[in-house]
């Protein structure tokens, strides 16, 4: 036999073998405090019932070790209660474990009669077996099954054993409650036979089932209030969603009912998104008369994507309402169980729990557990005995509850809540019940899972079930509970019919503390053109740099370090030549100095990936981090730079709802790579490009992703900017390819100086980095502003300019030098687009009109003709072109990967294109592809 107690771990191979237990016992007999505390309590125990109990032997190696037995079998439950558990609403409660039987634990000869001290039960004295076992299996069998004996806090353990084994997991619940029960579940049932009835066939992809959801969260905010939650922040799938919307944030029903008759239609407007996505926002009144704040995050289909955007945007929240241990805000999320076990999303959030930067005071987990996805079983859908092991990576404790038995419910929500007030961590209710219907109401789910429906058509509802409780219980009569029914779905009707009758004027209301939150504001073209002031004065230049490049006494960074702070110092020197590094520092810096937060996070971004960055250093002896941008001055906001977990779709998921939360802070998410980004696609495309036209959520997020050819093989070349280019639509998002340190500069500051939020995707150098060309005077930070395109400034006679090279990003700097070498500089002008998106039309209008005699006009990449912006800007710039004008390709021919594997290949390649792009035709052995 093993038996070892690892921070409350428990794990025994069997009941017969005590020679573990011996050895422990010797261990603390020659030192008590040399064992785990439980151990200690448990031998003080036992001695204390040697001594006080006649014929129980005074050594556990002795004949009688009943006693050791009976400490053994009472762990066995807490381990392994759960397995017999009656958790499933649509089975037969399953007969105890073999396990979890007196004789296999080899208690088979005690009587219930016999007394017993356990060292760690909730009872004073001698107890009975018979009150042992009983207690253990009304704790442990019914239909909560507590699966919490992994975790690694002794304190947080015995704090669920007490909770759970002082009320055998069933407190008295009083009458008033009980009516409140009811009237959720009136109102949950209500609801979804009302909308199928009156509108048959329209999907909603209702609760039933697991109507005691509804329950459960009416208690999660009632206990969450009464701890002082101020705000809670929410997220979840379309499950149920129109019934929380309703039933629990309080949209008013005839808003509801309005989605459902579709009355409110823009002929062309393909903006906003069906009703079982939607978000909410509003201030809800708990059952014991607390007020709290709620928020229900929009979401698409993409099962969990929802999740870190929730605890970035709960982040936020606690950082505004200076609530550092998550005392004010409480996160609470609510999943699928094919989805929890079965996305990679969830590990990726459940990872950031715990994580100092991303932390939120743990979230309450719940799953909506129906016993099957879409059409899948269990047994197809994980490797797993339970949905909600996937949480053990984070060692939360589990509460499985019967979604029919509510008043197990109420408790778990209570435990559940409570627990994560105290201990700040994860926890996870695994609300076990069915789906009625099919994935969706007009779905047949008797086509793959006949047995389980057949069940499900002739299985009460949990409202009959309760209602059927109480009346026998004489809390309500038959009668009242018809009434209840009746006047609800009286409600309803009412409201339909003024909805029809277009009598429905409601807007929703948005709790004041929240408003800043959601707030949205609506930009025209105009707007995303009108230059912003985002120059700042020399002296803070040269303030931020001083600060930013001192090193307190005794740090001793390394000497790479020190020689990279005094390069920094010699850049702000007469009329300044700033690097991108220190560019980006004093962008983050002069914000920090008007009070505005900065968060950078990412792969590695302390340093950066290329060692451009260095934000934060180390001390060359200690490793002693020092923050450079929180030094800058008093009264500045607080710059924070993460290094994330190797996380993309979580991390860049987590900042986008920070963003959203908080629209006065720069929030920005850095790629390792540019490529990297490819594993947060359903980020990109679900929230970033279009949250804002399908929820009217607002997000200035920042993306940094390296980009461009140097040979580097096609993993780390392209940070995919035609997929960017290709979700561009009515202004949603700001694309971005930049060749200075100064528009890096004033575009990061543009971001929170303009009054509306948009997302902002930059393809960010790595050559560059060091190149000696991309440099800026101190004058145009002060002086300047961001601009979305940069003509030839090398171009004194325009009229000698036959050939117009349009580019973006690093390329420029490879064709300006060769230009200079093929003595062309006069003919050929190079025009970089520095904002890709939205399109600078009216700027490159004015820039071709003012080369009169070019002919030729040619756009210029590196990636293949399939990548890269050519597919997105060829028929925008063939638009301008004039008649005399023709427009040609000179880049990579299509491709089915980005780059070339081999740096030869590559420099071959790079070379051809450059010479094509500017030898003249009469100099030309090959011109370049036409387009037309």
């Amino acid at each position: 036999m093993k038996g070892v107690i690892d921070g409350g771990k428990f794990t025994y191979a069997n009941g017969a073998n005590v020679a573990y237990l011996e050895s422990l016992y010797k261990e603390y007999k020659n030192n008590p405090d040399a064992v785990d505390p439980q151990w200690k309590l448990f031998f003080e125990g036992y001695e204390f019932a040697a001594s006080s109990s006649k014929g129980v032997s005074a050594g556990v190696g002795a004949q009688d070790d009943s006693e050791a037995r009976v400490e053994h079998f009472i762990n066995l439950f807490r381990r392994l209660g759960h397995l017999s558990a009656n958790l499933n609403p649509l089975a037969p409660k399953p007969p105890l474990a073999s396990d979890l039987l007196p004789a296999k634990a080899g208690l088979g000869n005690v009587t219930d009669s016999q007394t017993f001290h356990p060292a760690t039960l909730p009872v004073k004295g001698p107890v009975s077996f018979g009150e042992v076992h009983s207690l253990l299996q009304d704790t442990y069998t019914r239909t909560i099954g507590a699966d919490f004996r992994e975790l690694p806090d002794n304190e947080a353990l015995e704090w669920l054993q007490q909770q759970m084994e002082t009320t055998r997991n069933r407190p008295a619940i009083d009458n008033a409650t009980k009516v409140r029960i009811l009237k959720k579940l009136t109102q949950t049932e209500g609801f979804e036979k009302f909308l199928q009835d009156r509108y048959l066939g329209q999907k909603r992809f209702s609760i039933e089932g697991l109507d005691t959801m509804m329950v459960l969260l009416d208690v999660v905010a009632d206990e969450a209030a009464k701890s002082q939650v101020e705000e809670i922040e929410m997220g979840m799938a379309h499950r149920g969603r129109l019934n929380v919307l309703a039933n629990f944030m309080g949209k008013p029903y005839e808003l509801m009912i309005k989605e459902f008759e579709g009355s409110e239609i823009e002929t062309y407007g393909i903006d906003g998104d069906v009703k079982y996505h939607k978000g909410y926002a509003s201030l809800i009144e708990t059952m014991s008369g607390d007020k709290v704040r709620a928020y229900l995050s929009p979401n698409p289909s993409h099962l969990e994507a929802v999740n870190p955007v929730v605890e970035g945007f709960a982040r936020a929240r606690q950082r505004m309402l200076n609530d550092p241990h998550g005392d004010k805000v409480l996160p609470v999320l609510i999943h699928g169980d094919a989805a929890f076990i079965g996305q990679g999303l969830v590990a990726e959030t459940l990872n950031l729990s715990e994580l100092a930067s991303y932390k939120t005071g743990g979230t309450v987990h719940i799953i909506s557990n129906n016993q099957v996805g879409f059409t899948t079983d269990p047994e197809e859908g994980r490797s797993c005995r339970y949905s909600s092991d996937i949480a053990k990576i984070v060692r939360a404790p589990v509460l499985h509850v019967n979604a029919d038995d509510a008043e197990a419910v109420v408790w778990a929500g209570r435990m559940a809540t409570a627990y994560r007030q105290k201990f700040k961590k994860d926890v996870v209710i695994d609300l076990i019940g069915y789906r009625r219907h099919g994935h969706n109401e007009t779905d047949e789910p008797s086509f793959t899972q006949p047995v389980m429906y057949q069940i499900i058509r002739n299985h009460p509802t949990v409202l009959t079930q309760f209602g059927e409780k109480l009346v026998k219980e004489g809390v309500m009569t038959q009668d009242a509970i018809v009434a209840e029914m009746k006047n609800f779905r009286d409600m309803l009707q009412t409201g339909m019919e003024k909805v029809r009758a277009g009598q429905v004027k409601i807007l929703p209301t948005v709790p004041r503390e929240l408003e800043n939150s959601t707030k949205h504001v609506k930009a025209t073209e105009e707007d995303l053109f009108r230059p912003a002031e985002t120059g700042i004065k020399v002296n803070v230049v040269k303030e931020i740099v001083a600060n930013a490049t001192k090193v307190p006494a005794g740090f001793k960074p390394n000497p790479k370090i020190e020689r990279l702070l005094k390069s920094r110092q010699e850049m702000v020197e007469g009329e300044g030549n700033i690097d991108w590094g220190l560019a980006e520092m004093l962008a983050y810096g002069s914000l920090a100095l008007e009070g505005k937060h900065v968060r950078l996070s990412g792969q590695d971004c302390k340093r950066g990936t290329f060692s451009h960055r260095h934000a934060v250093i180390r001390d060359f002896e200690t490793g002693k981090p020092l923050e450079l941008l929180n030094q800058l001055g008093q009264g500045q906001a607080q710059v924070e730079v993460i290094n994330s977990p190797l996380s993309e779709q979580g991390v860049m998921g987590f900042e986008f709802g920070y963003s959203v939360a908080d629209r006065d802070a720069l929030v920005l998410w850095e790629a390792q790579f540019g490529d990297f980004c490819n594993g947060a696609q359903i980020i990109i495309d679900q929230f970033l490009a279009a949250s804002e036209a399908k929820w009217k959520q607002a997000s200035g997020l920042v993306l940094l992703l390296p980009h461009g050819y140097e040979g580097m093989g096609p993993e780390h070349s392209s940070a995919r900017p035609e997929r960017f280019l290709q979700l561009c639509g009515d202004s949603n998002i700001q694309v971005a390819n930049l060749t200075t340190p100064a528009q890096l500069f004033h575009i990061l500051r543009r971001q929170l100086h303009r009054p509306f939020r948009k997302p902002l995707v930059i393809m960010t150098p790595k050559s560059l980095l060091r190149h000696p060309a991309v440099v800026s005077k101190t004058k145009e930070f002060v002086d300047g502003r961001f601009v979305e395109v940069i003509d030839d400034l090398s171009q004194k006679t325009k009229s000698k300019v036959r050939r117009v090279v349009f580019c973006t990003g690093k390329v420029f700097f490879e064709l300006d030098k060769e230009r200079n070498e093929l003595g062309v500089a006069e003919q050929v002008a190079l025009v970089r687009i520095e904002q890709l998106y939205p399109f600078p039309e009216e700027q490159l209008k004015k820039i071709m009109a003012s080369y009169p005699e070019a002919t030729e006009i040619l756009w210029v990449q590196e990636e293949p003709s399939n990548m890269g912006a050519w597919t997105f800007i060829r028929h925008r710039l063939e638009a301008l072109c004039n008649e005399t004008q023709e427009l040609y390709y000179c880049g990579r021919r299509d491709a089915g990967t980005t780059a070339e594997g081999y740096t030869k290949v590559h420099e071959k390649e790079q070379k051809r294109i450059l010479q094509e792009a500017l030898t003249l035709p009469e100099k030309a052995d090959k011109k370049a592809k036409k387009t037309k």
